[in-house]
């Protein structure tokens, strides 16, 4: 067993440390700025810092890594976040020495939700992995609670102090170097070398040997057409299908979204495959970020980005050094003005003030949670809201990309399968609309920017890889559960394992509130019926007692028996991940025993539980939840 203080002595005999390696994968954003606070306390004090996400970190220099902070959130059902997976899957290979990483010395925090089963299990995994290599923790690791009473504040920064303390020592500091204090304005990051307009157009945000889609927006500097950026491995396709497919006047607006590669060589991707979109910022909502900040003067002058510190490279959702791009292009298209603040941007806040008033205000918000949620988490209030309530503050351009939060992508997962409609990629998509205490209606970037696009448009497309597979045989019996939109993948396999001519050995579980109003693609259930696909519909709504898929379950409990224990089928589950998926594994679980149909043979109610989480643990199915 490694121990802090072991660690600690055998970090003393180690020489050229010169720099802590910050390592983080984030999923909505939380892990990325916290890594982002906890660099900015190591530079504070003059200490060297590269700050990667895991996915952009070259995976054999890290043995040679003396002193490492890993920082990650966790996905799914306890699973690693995509941008930490090249590194998992890297650190599981099973020909790696027991002592590989007996020259990294480590700090590691998680975050996650207490109200998951599987609370952190990322970090859980990741930490344990790290001990089983020979790495050398500094401190006990840390999980950051979102529904602690205090957020992940409570254990993140009493995690932070002891990192501090176990890693400082250890780190030079440039001699004369006088530690900044919490108020003051560090030195960018990024250093922004403008230039001069060009003389026959700028082509701005586009990499060397792509191309950009025309749109209606002008480029104030030339008079050109505005240009939608795409990352260099995204692909252009175009909008064919954008309609709502809820009943007009439903509380939800759900839409049918269909898009088509523009490439005809595009390779085919597999069912379960991911969709990711990238949203874009209205030009109201830039135009008038610009206005307040007193930044429209600049805001179509050309630069390039660069890195300010050694070995820091550009964070992932920045153009890159090779590109020139203006303030009106990365609000646009990189930087993100809806999103609630969280605390570091009150802290920026309280760096840029020259109001008293306001920075009494801001150090309410930076000492106490409660303030930060109740002002601008619980309202869902947008940065922009925000800066318009601080009205004496600027965020200056030389720290834009360090306040502002990354305009992240979304996404969404694959309604089609590629043999059912080449070339195609269809989505089913719930428009994010609701109400707070705020006057003004709340609604989604990605639902706001969706419902805006004509027919046509070009938009750039990424497929990731599904995280949801097949059995190899068609023989295999397949339950696939998907109420709501969570019907999404299921539809696409339901295509899948009927054009591989196993439609009778599958079963979908559907759910909605109403037969008229939400029962999405139901003409296509009634076809596959016919095929011998067994379906069931639970509706919610229109009768006497609410029904949901888990009561359907436990009424087939029989077949759920007959095809999950004896055929030993595989199950999937997807959708909103309140209780359903849980309860969902419970009805599997009752169906398979003792009490369901296992007859007094069957096995009692912890061995059935034990069955089903072993299920999806060795791979016969599995679990997409939002």
């Amino acid at each position: 067993m490694h121990s802090p203080a072991a660690s600690t002595c055998s970090l003393a005999s180690t020489s050229a440390v010169d720099r802590v390696v910050i390592l983080y994968a984030s999923e909505t954003g939380n892990a990325q700025d916290t890594a982002e606070r906890v660099g900015r306390e190591f530079r504070r004090r003059g200490r060297a810092v590269t700050l990667l996400s895991m996915d952009m970190f070259d995976i054999t220099e890290l043995p040679h890594v003396p002193l490492l902070i890993l920082i990650t959130s966790t996905h799914g059902r306890g699973d690693p976040p995509p941008a930490m997976r090249p590194l998992w899957e890297a650190m599981l290979r099973a020909n790696l020495p027991e002592d590989i990483l007996e020259d990294v010395h480590f700090s590691l925090f998680g975050l996650g939700d207490s109200s998951y089963e599987r609370f952190a299990y990322a970090g859980k995994l990741l930490h344990r992995r790290l001990l089983a290599l020979g790495a050398n923790p500094l401190i006990e690791p840390a999980w950051g609670d979102e529904r602690a009473p205090e957020g992940i504040e409570e254990t993140l920064l009493p995690w932070l102090d002891s990192t501090l303390e176990a890693m400082l020592p250890h780190l030079p500091q440039p001699e004369g170097f006088v530690e900044r204090s919490t108020t003051e304005l560090p030195e960018p990051i990024y250093r922004l070398e403008w230039e001069p307009p060009a003389v026959d157009g700028l082509e701005l945000d586009v990499p060397d040997g792509e191309e950009s889609a025309p749109s209606t927006e002008v480029d104030r500097v030339n008079g050109l057409p505005g240009k939608t950026w795409k990352p260099k491995d995204w692909n252009w396709a175009r909008l064919r299908t954008n309609r709502r497919v809820s009943a007009e006047g439903w509380w939800q607006e759900v839409r049918e979204v269909e898009l088509e590669f523009e490439d005809p060589n595009t390779p085919p991707y597999p069912p379960g495959s991911i969709a990711n979109l990238q949203p874009r910022m209205s030009s109201e909502e830039v135009d008038y970020f610009l206005d307040i900040m007193s930044l429209s003067s600049q805001a179509d002058l050309p630069f390039r980005i660069r890195s300010a510190v050694p070995d820091q490279p550009l964070p992932p959702h920045l153009p890159p050094e090779s590109q020139s791009t203006t303030i009106r292009s990365l609000l646009t298209n990189h930087l993100d003005l809806r999103q609630s603040p969280r605390k570091s941007f009150f802290e920026w806040l309280r760096r840029l003030s020259p109001d008293e008033r306001e920075q009494e205000r801001l150090d309410e918000f930076i000492t106490d949670p409660d303030e930060v949620h109740n002002y601008a988490t619980r309202p869902s209030r947008t940065i922009l809201e925000t800066l318009a309530d601080f009205r004496h503050t600027r965020t200056p351009a030389s720290h834009l990309i360090e306040i502002l939060p990354p305009l992240r992508r979304r996404q969404f997962s694959i309604a089609s399968s590629w043999d059912s409609h080449p070339g195609k990629v269809q989505l089913l998509i719930a428009m994010v609309e609701y109400k707070t205490n705020l006057a003004i209606p709340r609604r989604g970037l990605c639902s706001s920017w969706l419902q805006e696009l004509p027919l046509e448009t070009r938009i750039p497309l990424k497929i990731s890889p599904p995280t949801l597979f097949l059995p190899p045989s068609p023989s295999t019996p397949v339950i696939l559960v998907g109420p709501g939109t969570g019907v999404a993948p299921m539809r696409a396999f339901v295509e899948e394992r009927v054009r591989q001519g196993a439609a009778k050995n599958t079963m979908l579980y559907f759910g909605c509130r109403s037969r008229t109003a939400d029962h999405y693609f139901a003409e296509e259930w009634e076809g596959y019926r016919k095929l011998g696909v067994r379906i069931r519909v639970a509706v919610s709504r229109e009768g006497p007692e609410k029904v949901y898929v888990q009561h359907l379950i436990r009424e087939d409990k029989h077949l759920i028996k007959d095809w999950v224990l004896d055929r030993q089928g595989w199950l999937y589950v997807c959708g909103s991940s309140n209780t359903m998926p849980k309860e969902v594994r419970e009805a599997v679980a009752w169906g398979i025993s003792r009490d369901g149909s296992g007859g007094p043979e069957g096995r009692d109610e912890e061995a059935a539980k034990a069955y089903v989480d072993a299920l999806f643990d060795e791979g016969r199915g599995g679990e997409e939840s939002w």
